[in-house]
């Protein structure tokens, strides 16, 4: 199920009260098909709500996009796993994950949406360095699919553990199954909220400061000249603060 925002309303309402105003100007945004967004569904970027319906983070980014660039967008939350494969396969137009040099094949980015820092964390009390050199041979727990940058993917001396979301990871860490897990501050911050976790139980080392996640637009986008749309967009909802609003760390 995708979710669709389209801009233009009060130009719908006027079309209703004056026909010669919508013959003399149509509105493209009311009959065009809508460019699409994938989403992975990681809490909190992507989801569904309790009628099915996509929402998250990145749905609320789509549709501040929608209303600021004045164009038909659409949003659809599918695995994030099977996200890079379908985007590539051309299945949507534009999508939201963190720089990764394997999108540079088949899609441009447009700018970066937000820049969180990678954390490695591990339980209070524990002793071991938390860094990749002194985790040789440990176990880190990571949400299958999310890139965490390069010193990450090419490492061997890890353990590497994939898991589904952050719960199941943090479960996994309190439980002593992983001995560390890695994660951005936006999800874990989100999720030790939700989950009523204190944020004094865990020790905490930025891996990778300050690392983006794009707005990428896929090269067999349907919609090309949404892209300057798009960019432009994102950088007045940047410049205007809006983003940093809507990716505030919560407060504990």
């Amino acid at each position: 199920m995708s979710k669709v925002f389209r801009p233009g309303i009060l130009y719908l309402l006027l079309t209703l009260v004056s026909p010669a105003l919508a013959q003399a100007e149509p509105d493209v945004s009311l009959t065009e098909k809508p460019a699409l967004f994938l989403l992975a569904e990681v809490w909190p970027w992507g989801y569904f709500d309790e009628n099915r319906e996509p929402t998250g983070l990145l749905s609320q980014l789509v549709e501040q996009l929608a209303s600021t660039a004045e164009l038909p967008l659409a949003s659809r939350v599918v695995p994030h796993q099977r996200l890079l494969h379908e985007f590539r396969r051309g299945e949507a137009d534009f999508t939201v994950v963190f720089e990764n040099p394997f999108l540079e094949e088949f899609a441009t980015s447009l700018g970066p949406v937000l820049e969180t820092n990678m954390l490695l964390i591990s339980m209070e009390g524990s002793d071991q360095e938390l860094s990749l050199k002194g985790l040789s041979g440990r176990t880190i727990g990571y949400i299958r699919g999310t890139y965490y940058g390069e010193a990450f993917e090419h490492d061997d001396s890890v353990i590497k553990v994939p898991l589904h979301n952050m719960e199941q990871a943090l479960d996994m860490l309190m439980m002593g199954r992983v001995d560390t897990i890695i994660s951005s501050d936006v999800v874990l911050s989100h999720s030790l909220k939700a989950l009523k976790l204190k944020v004094d139980a865990f020790r905490y080392r930025v891996h990778a400061p300050g690392y983006p996640a794009n707005l990428y637009m896929a090269h067999q986008s349907l919609h090309p000249e949404y892209g300057p749309l798009i960019k432009a967009a994102l950088d007045k909802m940047r410049a205007s603060g809006e983003l940093d609003e809507i990716f505030a760390l919560p407060r504990h």
